[in-house]
């Protein structure tokens, strides 16, 4: 009997350490990865500033940092607004926009592939200030919004993992529309009540451009 409770015992013995032994064998968990990424592009869609609603192009930059799929960037864009030359009006005028934004990527080929597919979503704030080429200015906050795509190429480790590629997305601003002085509630269509126009400004762009990173 004393021999069977010794056995018992140096067995559970045995199987503690070597439970203790995987344990502290266990490799430590990799940090997330983490790189700085810059972009230059281009704009191309629709700028909206109250009844003014035309054709709009632009330029693009942003700056970021990012931690495993998260990205914190810094934007700034210029762009046209106006109307269209076939409308009677041609109030024209030029926006310039800063702002912040997060970056989720819900898809990508991984941190350490050499080709890069990275799908992501993207939501944030800027600030828009848009002078009038006859004067006056429009000064509002928005919010933006985009998806899109970045396709590139990644060095390898004996160059620093430098990468450099394109990316393409479509991107949305939503600021307030301008009060319009005397503005009379109506209906524009059947309705039960009428109402002033919407006072929400969506401007709408296809951007493309380059972006490199480290």
């Amino acid at each position: 009997m004393t021999k069977l409770l010794a056995g018992a015992l140096l067995t559970v013995s045995s199987v503690a350490s070597a439970q203790t032994l995987v344990a502290m064998d266990a490799p430590p968990e990799k940090p997330l990865p983490r790189a700085f990424d810059a972009r230059l592009g281009m704009l191309v869609g629709s700028a909206a500033a109250g009844d003014v609603d035309g054709i709009s192009t632009g330029l693009s930059g942003g700056i970021g940092f990012r931690i495993g799929d998260l990205t914190i960037r810094g934007l700034a864009d210029v762009y046209s607004v106006g109307d269209n030359s076939n409308e009677l009006m041609h109030r024209h005028g030029r926006a310039e926009r800063f702002g912040a934004a997060a970056r989720y990527s819900f898809r990508n080929t991984g941190p350490d592939a050499t080709l890069i597919a990275d799908f992501w979503g993207e939501a944030g704030g800027g600030f828009e200030h848009i002078a009038w080429l006859h004067g006056g200015v429009l000064d509002r906050p928005d919010a933006e919004l985009a998806f899109g795509v970045d396709l590139g190429h990644r060095g390898d480790r004996s160059h620093g993992r430098h990468t450099v590629g394109y990316f393409m997305d479509f991107r949305t601003f939503v600021g307030e529309a301008p009060a319009v002085a005397g503005e009379m509630a109506t209906c524009s269509g059947p309705c039960t009540s009428a109402t002033t126009p919407p006072r929400a400004d969506l401007t709408m762009f296809f951007e493309l451009g380059v972006n490199w990173g480290h």
